[in-house]
């Protein structure tokens, strides 16, 4: 009579008798033994497992013993701080400085003169200095004229109460066409005549041109002549003549011209 290795099931040898109980006694360890192996579909809820803690932090790999990876598992969760379980903000290492003291109260910062760094302006500050930006709005131009600024800083302006905000521009104006009675000694005829010798223009790139009368004229920026109102471009202009000629109804007529040099 022989048994096997890991069962010690019954196994007759040729000239053995058949004995009906050693198959029953066999067949019995087979069934205990059977139900405790795993299937893919099985319920393994209470299997054991043995394993060891890796000896250092690598990621799972498909096809590993399932020893290896608790192992990897457990190397991680080892290496975990404190406040990962707790949740508590003591248990932080390298935690942020809080201040302390003045610096930490914002009723400190109740008045316009407080500047120190870690002060915050409260409401009554922002109330102050709007107030005082809305009395110098009031202000200009005796209340006809409204200031403000993008989110980018750039400024525009208004008329009170009007619907379009206008930027604010580094036009140069000549003349503003409101009785600008330049001329350059021409008083014969019905006209007046304004020159500039080599004038500047390298600072513009054009040239707008507004007539706010009902007579012709003229503008001469170097060798072009322009006789009609519009902007045009004087970007390739260096140093050269400036000349506004203008024509009226009487000896030296305001001209009624306005002139702007754009960037």
């Amino acid at each position: 009579m022989q048994l096997t290795p890991n069962f010690r099931l019954r196994k007759p040898d040729g000239t053995d008798p058949v004995d009906v109980q050693d198959l029953n006694d066999n067949m019995d360890v087979l069934d205990a033994e059977v139900v405790k192996k795993l299937d893919k579909t099985g319920d393994a809820s209470n299997v054991v497992n043995k394993f060891t803690q890796a000896g250092s932090r690598a990621n799972l790999t498909s096809g590993e013993k399932l020893s290896l990876s608790l192992g990897k598992i457990m190397k991680v969760i080892a290496d975990l701080k404190g406040v990962a379980f707790s949740g508590s903000y003591s248990d932080l290492s390298g935690k942020p400085g809080i201040p302390s003291g003045a610096a930490a109260s914002c009723g400190v910062a109740n008045n316009d003169t407080t500047t120190a760094s870690g002060f915050v302006a409260d409401a009554r500050i922002v109330k102050i200095h709007g107030d005082e930006i809305d009395k110098v709005n009031q202000n200009l131009a005796q209340g006809q004229i409204e200031f403000d600024v993008d989110a980018t800083g750039k400024g525009f302006y208004r008329k009170r109460g009007a619907d379009t905000w206008l930027p604010f521009s580094n036009a140069l104006v000549l003349m503003d066409g409101t009785g600008s009675y330049a001329f350059g000694g021409i008083n014969n005829g019905y006209y007046s005549n304004f020159q500039l010798d080599n004038f500047d223009y390298s600072a513009y790139s054009k040239i707008r041109i507004t007539n706010l009368g009902t007579y012709p004229f003229e503008v001469v920026c170097g060798t072009t002549s322009y006789t009609s109102p519009g902007t045009f471009d004087i970007s390739a202009l260096k140093q050269t003549t400036l000349r506004i000629f203008y024509r009226g109804a009487a000896a030296n007529p305001p001209i009624l011209l306005k002139v702007e040099l754009i960037p």
